[in-house]
């Protein structure tokens, strides 16, 4: 999971412009990804990318690429702050 907080909604636009035009072509070709889903905060400016694995270390893998820098360095200047990246285990228990 990756979350991030743009300075406006018009910046939240461009993230997700962003996101769907270049970020998912390029997940979809990185060994191991399964899904994405891109989610912005009810009357706020908080994004949120939830991406799903095959294994942990392909995410891990992914998060450490030159892909993942990329979508970092074109989307950086949005944000309020730097992304925040969690790693969650999907548990069915």
């Amino acid at each position: 999971m990756v979350i991030g907080e743009a300075l406006s909604e018009q910046q939240v636009t461009e993230f997700a412009g962003i996101y769907q035009a270049e970020v998912v072509p390029t997940l979809s070709a990185e060994p191991g990804f399964a899904s994405a889903s891109f989610m912005v905060e009810e009357g706020g400016n908080m994004a949120l990318s939830i991406t799903y694995w095959k294994t942990c270390a392909d995410c891990l893998r992914y998060h450490s690429s030159r892909s993942y820098r990329s979508f970092v360095s074109k989307t950086q200047h949005l944000l309020a702050g730097n992304f925040v990246v969690k790693i969650f285990k999907v548990r069915n228990d």
